[in-house]
């Protein structure tokens, strides 16, 4: 595929991601990405936003946008948060479908496409990963269920993975979509809000990798409260929505 109509050609795809600190993993995950979409005929994007790093990500990812045509890179001046930061990198896509994913290397990009096939034979707006087997460690894999199984509590979604990070939804649809956590209930928040709108989201069965570079960034217990926290207002906020009170997103 020629560099101008992967710049200048409406996308039928874009990967939007958040990025703060991945100076270790960012080149080759970038790297890993753009031969996948490589293979596709249809133009492509990848939207980085990088969060106000301070480890030089924002400097690699302007190198790398010289390696890679179908790179774009947006900014937060400081760090603003997972939520926030995907956000930026949504509201920045043109693509005809927008694909989320996390920017360290724990999803199959590949796995995008897959979401893409069973979206248009289901007839969904989106559909979401679902973490087969998650690979992590024993007290983040119980937290992830024992949140999911809130999640289903608290929002009736037959969902099993919610905040699974590799989703695929219609782009007009996303971007229209307001993202209000600013951390990593954001993939949730995603999902909850579509299925509050009368949207149809589907699940499949993804691959989930270990981080093969860098830190993670979460900090387990203070990032279980904060879930829970948001979690909580979500409900409040989407009740009274319900009851036709107006709530500025």
């Amino acid at each position: 595929m020629a560099a101008a109509e992967v710049t200048e050609s409406k996308p039928r795809l874009s990967v939007a991601a958040p990025c703060y600190n991945e100076v270790d993993a960012i080149e080759a995950v970038v790297t890993q990405w753009d031969a996948i979409l490589a293979t596709k005929p249809e133009a492509t994007e990848i939207v980085l936003c990088d969060d106000g790093s301070t480890d030089g990500t924002a400097e690699l990812l302007e190198r790398l946008r010289e390696r890679f045509p179908r790179l774009r890179v947006v900014h937060n001046a400081v760090n603003a948060g997972y939520g926030r930061a995907l956000s930026s990198a949504i509201a920045a896509t043109g693509g005809e479908y927008v694909c989320t994913i996390d920017s360290d290397g724990q999803f199959d990009l590949a796995d995008g496409f897959r979401l893409i096939d069973e979206l248009d034979r289901g007839g969904y707006d989106a559909v979401t990963g679902w973490r087969k087997r998650k690979n992590d460690s024993i007290a983040r894999v119980v937290a992830n269920r024992g949140m999911n199984a809130l999640v289903r509590l608290l929002f009736g979604t037959r969902l099993r993975d919610t905040n699974c990070a590799i989703k695929v939804v219609k782009g007009d649809v996303l971007r229209a979509l307001p993202i209000e956590a600013r951390g990593y209930p954001a993939p949730t928040e995603i999902c909850v809000r579509l299925e509050a709108r009368g949207l149809r989201v589907g699940e499949r069965a993804v691959t989930h990798h270990a981080r093969a570079a860098g830190m993670s960034k979460l900090r387990p217990w203070r990032t279980a409260w904060s879930f829970l926290r948001f979690l909580l207002h979500l409900r409040y906020t989407l009740g009274l929505r319900r009851a036709g009170v107006r709530i500025e997103p």
